[in-house]
């Protein structure tokens, strides 16, 4: 129970961790784009421009009318000023600076001269400033716009100072927003690279834990296999040992109980046995010893050399050891050249061990059957005979050292053989199958690539 609940708070806290921190991440982004949209707008310096920009066209036009009045020869600018004037106050009713207006409360008292002297446009544009009372009608028209227009331009003045002053106290809460925001950023980032610490250092430890896993599950399966091993030489030294000493041991009682009783014929003849026996075991011995140095100093020769040609050179070996058996040969392959990349000699001592211990498992009256063939990029030749097979139980070991299958108790051997065989056959990128079935006979195959 406390490991399921630790693994769900190991799961639990990242994804906490990392949805707070998305929050975060996203209310930072959405206060620094007010901030952005609100430095965008600034309607109370626009405001301010307008005004200047109203109140400055105010005084050329009248300052183009008293030059005009008093140099009637001088390039006559009022209608141009005019124009200019006009847009300015057109301007001012426009949207943002007619709310600003409002807010400061000039629009309604700007709306009467503004108006006086939009509608006075063709006599602005016509009247003879030299005559005095035009004179005194252009003053009574621009002096009250120009005064309230003086009057909102201090009011729209004060109005930024008080939106700057707003707009920065704005800002340094927002500053402050933003760094515990930021903050906050920095203790999931913190959090989360901890966490990831944490796994990574458990992922280390699992690693290390699977590999010592790994290793210790080698190093059993040597041991079992060497265990295994131990297990099947003392398996074939008991059961070959047995015998010879116990020839020597039955001889020696009887000239013990015997002794000089027993003839010159009869001692010799326990000593024939006994001496035949020392030399079973010298041969046994040897024969594993020189089995251990063979595989120590053997190294594969590899050459094209005709498959068939090894083939027959190992029949006529075997038959010359045993020339009352008869071995068949099949050559499937129809007539084409069976070349193999080996060593001639290992591939023959190979096929030999499959001869001989064909001719060894079967009766003497049942003939031991080769064939050649080829499958695919393989050329493969099977060695079956007629005799007692390999039991379902023994057939996954009999390629094993020093193993020997209960069939073969009755049969002398080191159980090297087969081993020795598909060593030499592993040196040669070769291969060995076995099949059997279990009182009918079995069959060996090995199997080169052609060449």
């Amino acid at each position: 129970m406390n490991w399921k609940r630790s693994s769900l708070l190991g799961y639990l806290l990242p994804i906490l961790t990392i949805i707070i921190l998305t929050i975060l991440l996203t209310l930072t982004l959405l206060r620094l784009a007010s901030v952005q949209q609100d430095m965008r707008t600034n309607v109370s310096a626009n405001m301010v421009w307008v005004t200047y920009q109203a109140h400055t066209e105010s005084l050329l036009l009248r300052d183009a009318i008293y030059q005009h009045a008093t140099d009637p020869e001088a390039p006559n600018t009022i209608v141009f000023r005019y124009d200019i004037f006009l847009s300015r106050l057109h301007l001012l009713n426009q949207g943002p600076q007619e709310r600003q207006l409002e807010e400061i409360g000039i629009s309604a008292k700007l709306a009467a001269p503004i108006a006086a002297i939009i509608d006075a446009e063709s006599w602005f544009k016509t009247a003879e400033f030299t005559n005095l009372n035009n004179l005194r009608r252009m003053q009574q028209l621009l002096a009250p716009f120009n005064d309230l227009i003086k009057d909102a331009s201090t009011k729209a003045m004060v109005a930024q100072w008080n939106e700057v002053g707003d707009r920065l106290d704005a800002y340094r809460n927002a500053v402050l927003t933003l760094i515990m925001l930021m903050i906050g950023i920095w203790l999931c980032s913190a959090a989360i690279s901890i966490q990831l610490l944490l796994s990574l250092k458990k992922a280390r430890e699992n690693e290390s834990i699977k590999l010592r896993e790994i290793s210790l599950t080698k190093q059993l399966e040597t041991e079992r296999r060497v265990s295994e091993l131990y297990r099947s030489f003392g398996s074939m030294v008991s059961h070959q040992f047995r015998t010879p000493l116990a020839i020597i041991d039955a001889s020696m009682q009887r000239l013990i109980r015997s002794g000089s009783k027993m003839s010159v014929d009869d001692i010799t003849r326990r000593a024939t046995k006994v001496r035949s026996a020392s030399l079973r075991l010298t041969n046994l011995i040897d024969s594993i010893l020189a089995a251990d140095r063979f595989l120590d100093n053997v190294s594969a020769q590899m050459q094209r050399y005709g498959y068939t040609s090894l083939i027959h050179q190992a029949i006529a070996e075997q038959l010359a050891h045993t020339p009352n058996r008869h071995i068949h040969f099949h050559d499937k392959t129809q007539g084409d050249i069976a070349l193999i990349l080996c060593d001639p000699l290992l591939t023959g001592q190979i096929l030999s061990n499959f001869l001989s211990n064909a001719i060894k498992y079967s009766e003497p009256n049942q003939p031991v059957d080769v064939e050649l063939r080829r499958e695919g990029p393989w050329l493969i030749c099977v060695v079956r005979d007629q005799g007692r097979g390999i039991h379902p139980d023994d057939l996954p070991h009999v390629l094993q050292r020093y193993y020997r299958a209960k069939t073969a108790s009755d049969k002398d051997g080191t159980g090297i053989g087969l081993y020795i065989a598909s060593t030499l056959a592993t040196m040669q990128q070769a291969e060995i199958r076995v099949a059997s079935v279990f009182g009918e006979g079995s069959q060996f195959s090995l199997r080169f690539r052609a060449a």
